[in-house]
């Protein structure tokens, strides 16, 4: 059911995990209640600051306050991966003070409540810890896959298959393994390469492998979805609406009413997919899908698409 959105979440929006984990590994969640350096907060703190602590402080009090009624423990961890970025930003001495003002005030209201507190503080605390590992540990395995594909590709020597042939099977042996993650963390890759100060003929050349790479991965996803999903991952490339909408309007007039019918089916699902991924989806691609939805929608409505 995830499927469509978590496809076309790795082409609009970077990781959450790798985003903490570069460029390098954030202190352990410890940190936020022995703060990260000694001394009293700055005096000389700004208004904005402030402001921003306050609004911090807001924030957490919400989650602290949903995470304590839930009843699903299946919820749980999708509540507070969707709140992970909150979580992190409480890393130092202010955000150590934040949980300790939350905490006191907890003992107004009872020794019950308090000790409720207290413990989905420390609950909270333990999963992002534990995120932190996870994340650690996907980052390498991503990184592994990313050198075994590499070397597929560039491999010198003669065999009886060629590197064609040899990555083709890779690929289909490693389907499980491309995860959105793995293509997050390709995108990632792409544009770290892209974005250092000096491009050399060995870096051009491998950021046009992993950009292939990137393009075999979803393909190879695709095979799965059928031609609808294929062409639904190539409109995402189109960032102006007038241009998609005009490449869209064209095919749906090749295509016919039950290509719009499959497409519309996927949009369906990618939308109800997006409010699902941890951490969120990339506002623009939601909107960009939206689009395309709507399109259809007044394609199948009438027969043809509205201007």
């Amino acid at each position: 059911m995830m499927k469509v959105a978590l496809l076309l979440s790795c082409l609009g929006r970077a990781d959450v995990c790798t985003g903490f984990l570069s460029p390098g590994r954030p202190p352990r969640i410890s940190t936020l209640v022995k703060g990260s350096r000694y001394g009293p907060p700055d005096e000389s703190i700004g208004k904005s600051e402030s402001e921003d602590r306050n609004l911090q402080k807001i924030r957490f009090r919400e989650l602290l306050s949903e995470s304590m009624v839930v009843n699903d423990p299946e919820h749980l961890p999708r509540l507070l991966a969707n709140n992970i970025e909150l979580i992190f930003s409480l890393r130092g001495y202010e955000g150590a003070e934040v949980i300790s003002e939350l905490v006191d005030e907890a003992k107004v209201e009872g020794p019950e409540h308090f000790q409720r507190t207290v413990t989905t503080v420390e609950t909270i605390l333990t999963f992002a810890e534990d995120f932190v590992d996870e994340a650690t540990q996907l980052d390498s395995q991503n990184k592994a896959l990313l050198g075994k594909i590499i070397k597929t590709m560039t491999l010198k020597e003669k065999t009886d298959l060629t590197k064609e042939e040899l990555l083709d099977q890779l690929m289909e042996d490693e389907r499980e393994n491309f995860t959105p993650g793995f293509l997050r963390h390709l995108d990632g890759e792409c544009a770290r390469i892209a974005n250092a100060p000096r491009m050399t003929p060995e870096s051009a050349r491998l950021l046009e492998i992993i950009r292939i790479i990137q393009a075999r991965v979803l393909e190879e996803l695709g095979t799965d979805l059928g031609e609808a999903a294929v062409v639904l991952g190539q409109l995402m490339g189109y960032e102006k609406e007038e241009e998609l909408r005009g490449v869209l309007d064209a095919g749906l007039t090749v295509r016919g009413r039950d290509f719009a019918i499959e497409m519309s089916a996927l949009t369906s699902e990618a939308l109800d997919g997006f409010k699902k991924v941890p951490g969120g989806v990339d506002p623009g691609l939601v909107q960009r899908v939206g689009y395309i939805d709507l399109r259809l929608n007044e394609f199948l409505g009438d027969g043809r698409a509205t201007p």
